[in-house]
Parts: C-alpha cells; structure tokens; sequence
C-alpha cells in the first residue's frame, strides 16, 4: 500500500512524530500497565455512570497497547496517526502478527465511505469534545470489546521472541 509507505516516511522526517530507537521491552511491559491501568479506570468511571469518560479511557486503554507494540519493535512515537501508519507498515511487512482490522477498528487512515460505525478515535472525540454527558452504550461495549482483543494479542505479542 503506498499511501502506508509514503506516510511512514513523512512520519520518520521528524522525530517529534516518529522515530527508530532501541527496541524496549521495559517500556512495552510499562505501556501495557499502563493500558490495564486505564480499563480499570473504565470500569470505575462505568459504575459512576460517566460514560463519556469510561469511553476516553477505554480508547487510551487500547493506544497504549499499541505504543508498548511499537516500544517492542523499536519505533518512539508522539503522533497517533503515525502510530498507527508504523503498525500497519509492520503488520505488511509481516513483522507483526496483529490483525489488521484491530488497528482499523481504532482509527483508519483509509476511511470507507459505505463505513456505517464510528471508529473508536470519532467515539472518543465525540465524547470528548461533544457537550452531552451520555452516549450510546452500544459504542463504549464496542470499544471494551476491541480494548480486550487489542489487550489480549499486545500480550501475545510482547510474550514473542524478536
């Protein structure tokens, strides 16, 4: 896919959106701390019924899987789409072993115009920046559900010899 290609080497000009490192799998095993940190955050603020922030932590539960997913492969990230352009350049190249469509379901840089669902990131930004305090229940079970298969494959994956 070129436009991956074209926009990971756009990311890689500036290291203050994307940049090669050592890999490190200390800070992968913190970044995924870090996620399980943020779903039981979710859980609390579901029980309060603040729903729009469960949904904000759900979203940054699941991002920081994919940064300890790149700390792992040797990428230093500050940007989200390059994130996640670095994770579907990995999973082409077949270095990773990640479902595509989980990173999609996130956030796409392909956005299909016959999509009928939100991604997770218009959810988050939605509640986030939206004025209403509730949302559709539907959309924060969508995004606990991809959270729990993005949390379950980031171990997997960090668990795989390089």
């Amino acid at each position: 896919m070129p436009q991956i290609g074209n926009h990971l080497k756009w990311c890689l000009k500036d290291p203050r959106r994307l940049k090669k490192v050592l890999p490190d799998l200390e800070l992968a095993q913190s970044h995924l701390k870090k996620s399980e940190h943020n779903r039981e955050v979710m859980q609390d603020l579901e029980k309060l019924k603040h729903y729009d922030w469960a949904l904000n932590a759900g979203y940054y539960a699941i991002y920081h899987c994919f940064l300890a997913i790149l700390a792992k492969f040797g990428y230093e990230t500050r940007n989200q789409s390059c994130s996640l352009t670095a994770l579907l350049s990995l999973i082409e190249e077949g270095k990773l072993s990640l479902d595509r469509d989980l990173v999609l379901q996130f956030d796409t840089l392909e956005v299909d115009p016959q999509a009928t669902d939100a991604t997770a990131r218009e959810k988050r930004e939605v509640a986030t920046y939206g004025v209403g305090t509730s949302i559709d229940t539907r959309a924060l079970d969508r995004v606990r559900e991809l959270m729990k298969d993005v949390q379950r494959a980031t171990i997997g994956i960090l668990a795989e010899r390089s």
